[in-house]
């Protein structure tokens, strides 16, 4: 395994003399960034920038996880600038959770998500070095000669960027088996999002198709909640994987909560709230159901019908 980000690009092949390489560290506790990664928000919000990137370069963002750590959420490729008014009058931040105006400085950019490390989005976890309030920072290839006696410093502030010097305090301290790691039944909350790189996990899948059981799907934004069951062969490996396709599993009520605009799934919490045997007859199933439609208000104050 690669010790160090910087290798680790380059087995990829990025060529940092032919690319301009951008790191970011997001750290905004307004928005929970891990809530959209892999989608078009999350992409929107590094869109705009006060300083232009170059078309063609690319943008590896990662988050603030811990102090002096930063774990990895995705990379994106520039395919073209734009002021970022021109941007707001043309509609390109549509689906953006970060509200701007016309008003705003600075420039859009017209990012690309890319395969590039895919499998290792909040799996890959470096050591941040340096100030950490240097957020942005631009990856240059090694000067050819230092000055004789100069200390070494993995960051060169520039004009208010911050160029790092390849092979220096990109250290990997961390590769976990599974982003989203299985916390056992109990402990099974995640949004959707989450839910959709878990399914791809297999313990998550051999875990969630043996589980007959009452599930919880809470709208974190509305306040509301849908309470349903889940039985059969595939358990609730089926139902939330047809929720994670559709957004809405076939649930008008949901469905009309998710048409009031784009992206709104993202907002939906899927908790398993009670686990029977998988021999429980399935009137019983709907039974303990009943129960917790009862006990959260899912009739009256949420999103069941029955």
């Amino acid at each position: 395994m690669n010790e160090d980000l910087l290798d680790l690009l380059k087995a990829s092949g990025v060529d940092l003399h032919a690319q301009q390489v951008t790191l970011m560290r997001h750290k905004d506790k307004r928005y929970p960034l891990v809530k959209y990664i892999g989608t078009r928000a999350l992409t929107l919000y590094q869109a705009m920038q006060r300083r232009t990137m170059p078309v063609g370069s690319l943008l590896i963002a990662f988050h603030g996880n811990r102090p002096g750590h930063a774990l990895l959420l995705g990379i994106w490729r520039v395919e073209g600038v734009v002021p970022a008014g021109e941007a707001i009058r043309q509609g390109l931040l549509e689906g953006s959770f970060e509200p701007l105006t016309e008003d705003w400085g600075g420039y859009y950019h017209d990012l690309c998500e890319l395969d590039l490390l895919a499998h290792l989005r909040l799996r890959l976890e470096i050591e941040w070095t340096g100030r950490e309030l240097a957020w942005r920072r631009v990856l240059r290839p090694p000067k050819a000669a230092r000055t004789r006696g100069a200390t070494p410093n993995p960051c060169e502030q520039v004009d208010g960027e911050f160029h790092t010097r390849v092979g220096r305090g990109y250290a990997i301290t961390a590769q976990v088996e599974s982003a989203i790691p299985f916390p056992g039944l109990a402990g099974a909350s995640l949004v959707m999002a989450e839910l959709r790189m878990a399914l791809r996990d297999a313990t998550w899948q051999q875990e969630l198709a043996s589980v007959t059981g009452i599930y919880l799907i809470t709208d974190e934004r509305g306040g509301q909640h849908y309470v349903g069951s889940a039985s059969g062969a595939q358990g609730l490996l089926q139902r939330w994987t047809n929720y994670a396709t559709t957004g809405h599993g076939g649930n008008r009520m949901l469905a009309d909560v998710l048409a009031t605009g784009p992206g709104r799934e993202l907002d939906l919490r899927f908790t398993l709230l009670e686990t029977l045997p998988a021999s429980t007859p399935r009137r019983e199933v709907i039974q303990r159901e009943s129960y917790w439609k009862v006990a959260l208000g899912s009739r009256t104050f949420g999103l069941n019908m029955n």
